[in-house]
């Protein structure tokens, strides 16, 4: 359930934002359901490909402002509701 509709947004995977970032680490995103405005959103800080464009993703949340543990497994990486902020 997307809390917030944006159409003219293309959500991505956390895979092919880095890709298309130049690979290039750390990258701010949030998902489909999140609210960026309201501090919402997620550092990727690494990427493990194993069979493109799916693999495993780590990284710090941030809810609200407040920023979680470092070097977390992100949740559903694989799925097509992130975008790039």
């Amino acid at each position: 359930m997307r809390l917030h509709t944006e159409p003219d947004t293309e959500w991505k995977n956390i895979f092919q934002l880095w890709r298309e970032s130049g690979e290039v680490l750390p990258l701010k995103v949030a998902k489909s359901s999140w609210s960026a405005e309201a501090g919402h959103f997620l550092i990727v800080e690494d990427v493990e490909i194993k069979k493109w464009p799916y693999g495993t993703a780590w990284g710090q949340y941030h809810w609200k402002g407040i920023p979680g543990a470092k070097g977390e497994k992100i949740n559903q990486p694989g799925t097509y509701t992130w975008r790039k902020l």
